[in-house]
């Protein structure tokens, strides 16, 4: 994989679509024994390019933000959103109606939890997460297919490996598959921040992607290992690993209103 070419036109927003509260962190990081209490982060990003906006991943659903209390979905997770996606598009002067393109890292829940928001827009994911997800074993493979029945079939772009969104090497997306079958992050050139690789689930924490730690419950762990072995190569060429759902890291990262260019 090779990195991509910046243009001063490309401005990235991290939006902040949600809180996960998890009772037992050993669920997603071999390192935390049983029972450990974690918050993750959710995040969505906003890729503002000269030919149009895609919306990376749609986060947890912004019903939720009506509920004090946040949205208990079993003994050992809640989910919390503090402000909604909508709301946080409008202050970036946007409508729902303006995303032409979603990218999907992944089809699991906290990342999918607006789709009825943009029915009109093509989306972005890789044909092994559709197949997955839209297969006789989807709920088996961890899938909730009713949280992403919003999204119209005939409107997904069912892409195989690496994808020039754009067409000018500025945004493309980068296949690291393990945690689900079609994983996949999105590679971001910037000019002032230089690239960015939005590496979704690989890890849940920068202590295990540096060590390599592998979450027991990936669907595939050989290629989750694989997957993280092509990140750090990114790396090695100076592109920043962002991990999704890692709230000390993200807390260093700036959220909307404010972007990186």
């Amino acid at each position: 994989m090779s990195t991509s070419k910046a243009t001063a036109d490309v401005r990235l927003h991290v939006l902040d679509t949600g809180l996960i509260q998890c009772a037992d962190y050993a669920l997603y990081s071999p390192a935390a024994p049983p029972g450990t209490y974690a918050e993750m982060s959710v995040r969505s990003y906003l890729v503002a390019h000269p030919d149009g906006l895609l919306l990376w991943d749609t986060g947890i659903a912004d019903s939720i933000a009506a509920r004090p209390d946040g949205e208990r979905l079993n003994e050992t997770h809640v989910f919390r959103v503090p402000a909604t996606l909508r709301a946080q598009l409008k202050a970036l002067g946007h409508a729902p109606a303006d995303i032409g393109l979603l990218g999907l890292s992944h089809l699991h829940i906290d990342h999918v939890g607006n789709l009825d928001l943009f029915p009109d827009a093509t989306a972005l994911m890789q044909r092994a997460e559709y197949d997955a997800a839209y297969g006789p074993d989807a709920e088996a493979l961890t899938y909730i297919p009713e949280t992403y029945a919003a999204l119209d079939q005939a409107k997904i772009q069912k892409i195989a490996g690496s994808h020039d969104v754009f067409g000018d090497g500025t945004v493309v997306t980068v296949p690291l598959p393990g945690h689900t079958p079609g994983h996949q992050g999105l590679l971001v050139a910037l000019p002032e921040t230089g690239n960015v690789l939005l590496a979704g689930d690989l890890a849940y924490s920068v202590a295990d992607y540096t060590a390599g730690a592998v979450r027991t419950l990936n669907f595939d762990l050989d290629a989750s290992r694989t997957s993280i072995d092509a990140a750090k190569t990114l790396e090695a060429t100076g592109v920043k690993v962002w991990l999704h759902h890692d709230i000390d890291a993200q807390r260093k990262i700036e959220t909307a209103p404010a972007y990186y260019g």
